[in-house]
């Protein structure tokens, strides 16, 4: 038996093991969405720098991996950092769905025979994709650290992303400043779904280092501006 525990814990906890790997699997995931990024708005074709749908295996099996360790955790060591685990769970989902949403990117890039241009929003477009990029490096951050402070900021800041995300979505479906070729309007569109949606799942991730459990993937209490 005392074999068995320690093959099962090792050197480090098996929950320093599991918040370890989703730190990588983030790595992945930020890697995913700027290839993406860059084979819909920078190139006329698809081409990526590795084979994404291998990097979102690899992704879904890390996602695996965290499980394992947190089940084999509270296994073993019954209630204590029971929170912690079900918030890894919880956290992994949220970072498995980020390698998803760059995979259906590069699958409108595959669509779309040249690089997107959004024309009159391409601005407010570049801003977005920006913002998007900084945000992974925070959650990064966020989780190494853990960075309480940087998360609740994440939190504030999101409803700008997801306004500014929504604003040209509704613009397009009103005719406004709408591409004038119909692939370009509905590629665009589409995209910009999948932003807020991205932006979305870094927020969740940030609420549960800032939230009780029950609360992951909602607004703090204290919060200005609930939803």
């Amino acid at each position: 038996m005392y074999k068995k525990f320690i093959e099962l814990f090792g050197k480090e906890n098996l929950l320093d093991q599991a918040l370890d790997t989703t730190i990588r699997m983030l790595g992945s995931d930020l890697e995913m969405f700027s290839a993406s990024k860059k084979s819909l708005r920078d190139r006329d074709n698809a081409e990526l720098p590795f084979d994404i749908y291998e990097k979102d295996k690899e992704i879904n099996k890390f996602e695996r991996e965290v499980r394992r360790n947190v089940l084999t955790h509270l296994t073993i060591s019954g209630v204590h950092n029971i929170v912690p685990g079900l918030a890894l769970v919880s956290i992994v989902i949220d970072v498995e769905r980020l390698g998803d949403f760059a995979k259906n990117i590069t699958e409108l890039a595959k669509a779309h025979p040249t690089r997107l241009d959004a024309g009159a929003y391409e601005k407010d477009l570049g801003e977005i994709e920006q913002t998007i990029l900084i945000r992974f490096d925070q959650i990064i951050k966020v989780l190494s650290g853990p960075d309480v402070e940087l998360a609740k900021k994440m939190m504030i800041e999101h409803r700008g992303i997801s306004f500014r995300c929504d604003k040209i979505m509704g613009d397009i479906i009103r005719g406004i400043n709408t591409p004038p070729n119909p692939s370009d309007a509905v590629v665009l569109a589409l995209y910009l779904r999948y932003l807020k949606r991205i932006a979305s799942h870094l927020t969740n991730i940030a609420s549960s280092i800032v939230n009780p459990f029950p609360r992951i993937g909602f607004r703090s209490k204290d919060m200005d501006d609930p939803e």
